[in-house]
């Protein structure tokens, strides 16, 4: 847990994440978008109901291991983010620690 009530560092957020997933819940988080190809970002997505899902090797995606694999249960859209742009889980606001 963060230092107080409204933020969580990012990696135990993860762990909440993983946790959540594994239990058959699901959560809510914000994250920016950004795009290496055309260098353009900055939108903020909120997710409302998501659940993890399994990571994909770097070898199939490009730096993997450093990327949120999702699905947004109210699209029913698989999508992923970078873990480092995640700025709000369950209400709490993402820091590093």
């Amino acid at each position: 847990m963060g230092r107080n009530n409204g933020t969580i560092d990012l990696y135990e957020a993860v762990r909440e994440m993983r946790r959540i997933t594994a239990a058959g819940g699901t959560f809510s988080m914000k994250f920016r978008k950004w795009n290496r190809s055309t260098s353009n970002g900055g939108d903020l997505v909120h997710i409302k109901n998501a659940r993890l899902r399994p990571k994909t090797g770097d070898r199939k995606i490009a730096n993997a291991s450093y990327k949120l694999f999702f699905r947004d249960d109210e699209t029913g859209r698989d999508l992923n983010c970078w873990e480092c742009l995640l700025v709000e889980f369950n209400g709490k606001k993402t820091i590093l620690i």
